[in-house]
């Protein structure tokens, strides 16, 4: 795994449920956190720079950011069993986890990593704006 450890995941949940959902195939412990640091760039990739965040060789790692991905790591882990319905707590995890990354897009969760830059080293960040004025009350 790239980000998060199996100590996360023990965390999170016991190590029987994830070896029972992971049995069967090697590598779906790797693909799993994969396919969440593929969610999680998509998501962050405005603010943040996601390629010096999640480096294979030597990723730069936050708790808060951590926390996240091992929860949509293991809801996706989950789903594999013979069942494929996910309790409800993982469901609220799952949500609890888009609806964070969704704060971080937004600005209103910072994290401890690097922004984006420009190639001056400037912050890119793009700035936000709005005027909900209605001065003629036209719809």
């Amino acid at each position: 795994m790239i980000y998060i450890t199996d100590d996360d995941l023990r965390t999170d949940s016991f190590q029987r449920f994830i070896d029972d959902s992971t049995a069967d195939f090697a590598d779906a412990k790797d693909n799993a956190e994969l396919k969440a640091i593929g969610k999680v760039k998509t998501l962050i990739k405005g603010r943040y720079d996601v390629d010096l965040i999640f480096d294979e060789q030597n990723p730069l790692r936050d708790e808060y950011m951590a926390d996240i991905i091992t929860k949509l790591t293991l809801c996706k882990i989950f789903k594999r069993n013979a069942g494929r319905k996910l309790p409800t707590d993982l469901k609220e995890d799952w949500e609890w986890a888009m609806k964070q990354l969704e704060k971080i897009n937004g600005g209103k969760i910072v994290l401890e990593l690097p922004v984006n830059t420009d190639d001056e080293g400037n912050p890119t960040a793009k700035p936000m704006f709005g005027n909900n004025s209605n001065k003629d009350f036209y719809i």
